[in-house]
C-alpha cells in the first residue's frame, strides 16, 4: 500500500465536492426520510460483464491481498427500483484489475498490447466522436477468455446489509489498453451460502463503477500506476463508458477523514435494481452476449 503524495486533503475534497453533492443529498434524503420517496427509482443501466468474471469467489470484504496501490474503501448501495427501499441480502460479486492492469485468474494474458510506452491515444481516435461500437474492420466477437491461474486478488463477494449496502476494502484500480479505470460488479438474488462462497441465484444487475476523471488523471501520477508505461485510455476514449451509460455510474470519491495512514480513498455509489428481474446480458463492446462465467476451481 502507498500514501498519496500529490494531494492535500483540502484540495482533494474541493475537487470531489461537486461530484459528490447530488449523490450525497439524494442518499441522505432516502436515509433520513426527509424527502418523500418517489414511486419508482430509475433503473441503473446494465453494462457488460466483460471477459474476466470468475464465479464462486470468496465471501470477504478485504480483497487487496497485498496488491500495491492507493487504498480504496468502496461502498455500493442497492435500492429497489420499484420501491426505492434498500435491497437486503443480495450477493454482490466484485472484481477489478490491479495497478498494472492485470486481473487475477488471467495473469498470463497480456492486456498491454497497443501503442508503445509514452504513446498517445489509439490510432485514428477522434476526440469529437466517442467510439461506441466495434473497431473498424472488426469481423466478429473477441475471443472468449479462459482463466490461466487460480489467483484471487481483487475479487470477492459481499452480502448487502439491512441498508442495502456492501463495502469492499481494496485498491484504486489501474487501467489497460482500451479501458479506463473501472470496477466490475454483479448483483445476484436468491442464491445460497456454500462454504467460502455464495452460489446460484439470478443476476438482477451487472454494472461497472467509474471515478471522476480529473481525480483519476492525477491519481495515475502516483506509483505504482506510473510504472504501467502505456497510454491510459481516458473516459472519452473508452467505448464502453461512452456507449453503456458510464457517466451515470461515476462514484462519489473523497479522501477519508479518519486520518488513516496510509491515506485511504472512499468511494460510494447508489444503484437502483429490480430484484425480481433477470436483465438480458449486455454484449462485450456491442458484439453480442458475454462468455459463460468461469467457476473458481
Amino acid at each position: 500500500m502507498i500514501e498519496i503524495s500529490h494531494y492535500t486533503r483540502r484540495n482533494f475534497l474541493r475537487t470531489s465536492l461537486a461530484v459528490a453533492a447530488a449523490l450525497n443529498m439524494k442518499r441522505a434524503g432516502f436515509a433520513l426520510r426527509s424527502v418523500a420517496l418517489p414511486e419508482v427509482c430509475p433503473l441503473a443501466a446494465e453494462q457488460e460483464v466483460g471477459p474476466y468474471y470468475v464465479a464462486n469467489e470468496m465471501v470477504r470484504a478485504e480483497i487487496a491481498e497485498g496488491r500495491q496501490g492507493i487504498p480504496l474503501s468502496l461502498k455500493i448501495i442497492l435500492i429497489n427500483a420499484r420501491t426505492c427501499e434498500p435491497v437486503r441480502g443480495a450477493a454482490v460479486d466484485l472484481w477489478h484489475c490491479d495497478a498494472r492492469g492485470i486481473y487475477s485468474g488471467y495473469t498470463k494474458q497480456s492486456m498491454m498490447a497497443g501503442p508503445p510506452p509514452g504513446g498517445g491515444p489509439p490510432p485514428g481516435f477522434d476526440p469529437n466522436h466517442i467510439p461506441g461500437g466495434p473497431p473498424p474492420g472488426a469481423m466478429g466477437p473477441p475471443p472468449v477468455s479462459h482463466p490461466t491461474d487460480k489467483l484471487t486478488f481483487l475479487r470477492g463477494i459481499q452480502m448487502t446489509a439491512d441498508d442495502g449496502s456492501v463495502r469492499f476494502r481494496t485498491i484504486f484500480p489501474g487501467f489497460y489498453m482500451g479501458r479506463t479505470n473501472h470496477i466490475h460488479y454483479k448483483v445476484r438474488l436468491g442464491g445460497h451460502a456454500d462454504g467460502h462462497t455464495h452460489l446460484a441465484g439470478h443476476t438482477s444487475h451487472v454494472g461497472q463503477v467509474f471515478f471522476p476523471e480529473e481525480m483519476t488523471v492525477k491519481l495515475m501520477q502516483e506509483a505504482p500506476y506510473t510504472l504501467h508505461r502505456i497510454h491510459r485510455t481516458t473516459q472519452a476514449e473508452d467505448g464502453i463508458f461512452g456507449s453503456q451509460h458510464g457517466a451515470a455510474a461515476v462514484a462519489a470519491l473523497r479522501m477519508s477523514s479518519a486520518g488513516q495512514s496510509p491515506a485511504t480513498l472512499e468511494a460510494e455509489i447508489v444503484a437502483a435494481v429490480d430484484p425480481a428481474a433477470t436483465p438480458a446480458p449486455v454484449g462485450m463492446g456491442g458484439f453480442g452476449g458475454p462468455p459463460p462465467p468461469q467457476p473458481r476451481g
